[in-house]
């Protein structure tokens, strides 16, 4: 039994991500969800960043330029750095503390 245990709880840590969700008033937002629904949730971001561009291999040898873009918005006394592949949100950290 203890072993069945070891082993359920190794499995749940193991399949952990750093996936990281913001609470933008009453809603989540999440790490996969598309620009206009993060726009919704949080408002206007504070500024919009141009951050550079990747290369994505779609359908074999296809190629697909994104975008990359840097969101900075200002939620519960924090400001967060959004980072968005095309239309889709990749990465939300905490950017520091808004200085009063």
């Amino acid at each position: 039994m203890k072993s069945v245990l070891m082993v359920s709880l190794f499995s749940v840590l193991l399949l952990a991500t750093n996936a990281f969700a913001l609470r933008c008033g009453l809603e989540m937002v999440n790490e996969g969800d598309l620009k206009h629904e993060v726009r919704l949730a949080c408002g206007e971001p504070i500024s919009i960043d141009n951050i550079g561009y990747i290369d994505e291999t779609r359908s074999g040898s296809r190629i697909k330029v994104l975008e990359v873009e840097e969101w900075i918005i200002e939620q519960q006394g924090y400001y967060y750095s959004l980072i968005f592949e095309g239309n889709i949100l990749k990465k939300i950290q905490e950017a520091g503390q808004v200085k009063k």
